[in-house]
């Protein structure tokens, strides 16, 4: 009687604990904390966020390439044209996603005096690719870096990635996406440092 006990208890830890696992992860924060002021927050007095993005040290594709050498290594100007609406398309996500959730005024440009100034830098890009027998999915990695005056108060990495399918073929929907997920990253941040 108890061999059959101890058997039914095994046959439900396992259950028992990938659910505890997956319950854990979606708890999990989708960030990395690379730096963080306070308490309290630098970022409490926010009234207002600035964004501007940075691609100096972004890596693309598995070859590691550089912006410019990406650029140039493209055969065709139709390439570089989608490069460079990846680009607008993840821009443009970062701050949807951030203004869907902070309930202040997000906007691209250059922050004033005392105001909050996000620098978005971009370290790890890969556009993916849909074909009827190929596809992977668009990547993306950046450091969100906010400073007040110059000088950084706090800095996080955030990174997503969307899959290839039928349903979302041109890198530049996928890359929207990674961009509104990667601004909603950013708001649960700077949501959770200040409460």
């Amino acid at each position: 009687m108890l061999s059959g006990t101890s058997s039914g208890i095994r046959l439900l830890a396992a259950p028992l604990l990938f659910v505890f696992m997956l319950l854990a992860s979606a708890c999990a924060p989708h960030y990395m904390i690379v730096k963080q002021s306070g308490p309290p927050s630098a970022l409490s007095s926010a009234q207002a966020i600035y964004v501007q993005y940075d691609y100096s040290r972004v890596a693309i594709s598995d070859k590691r390439m550089s912006e410019q050498q990406w650029l140039e290594t493209r055969e065709k100007d139709e390439h570089r044209t989608t490069y460079l609406e990846t680009k607008n398309s993840v821009n443009t996500g970062v701050v949807e996603g951030l203004s869907a959730k902070l309930g202040i005024p997000v906007q691209e440009g250059v922050a004033p005096a005392g105001a909050v100034q996000l620098t978005v830098s971009y370290l790890e890009w890969e556009e993916g690719v849909y074909a009827v027998m190929v596809a992977w999915p668009s990547r993306v990695m950046a450091h969100f870096i906010f400073t007040i005056d110059g000088q950084v108060v706090d800095e996080i990495e955030v990174q997503t990635k969307e899959d290839a399918t039928l349903y979302t073929p041109a890198p530049q929907q996928r890359f929207h996406t990674c961009g509104k997920r990667l601004g909603q990253y950013g708001a649960e941040f700077v949501l959770t440092t200040t409460q």
